[in-house]
């Protein structure tokens, strides 16, 4: 009898399987920052050829950060994190495609005179 169980749901598990790999693709491309940043990286280079002024990068560079930290914010919702707003602490990470590392300074709440 469970075989024939098995047999009369399959199509329903196979189509919960395409629907968790679909989620899954949309939650690494909803949080990839590489385009952000290869954004960035463009525009440093228009600025040091002059394509750029000063004031327009500067523009363009705050807007590129906020989304940097909306892209932060987001990949710790998926894994429950408090918002880097709320943490009050330095985030910097650096990595190659393939391998990565995370520091993460805190800020002493308390100060000594």
């Amino acid at each position: 009898m469970l075989f024939v169980d098995d047999l009369l749901m399959m199509p329903f598990s196979g189509f919960g399987f395409i629907l968790r790999t679909l989620q899954k693709i949309a939650e690494e491309q909803f949080t990839d920052d590489a385009p952000v940043k290869e954004r960035l990286l463009e525009l440093q280079l228009k600025l040091e050829s002059g394509e750029v002024s000063e004031e327009e990068y500067a523009a363009e560079e705050a807007d590129i950060i906020r989304q940097l930290r909306e892209i932060e914010n987001r990949k710790r919702a998926l894994v429950g994190a408090p918002a880097a707003e709320q943490d009050r602490g330095l985030a910097f990470t650096a990595g190659e495609t393939k391998a990565s590392a995370s520091v993460t300074f805190h800020q002493d709440t308390e100060r000594k005179s």
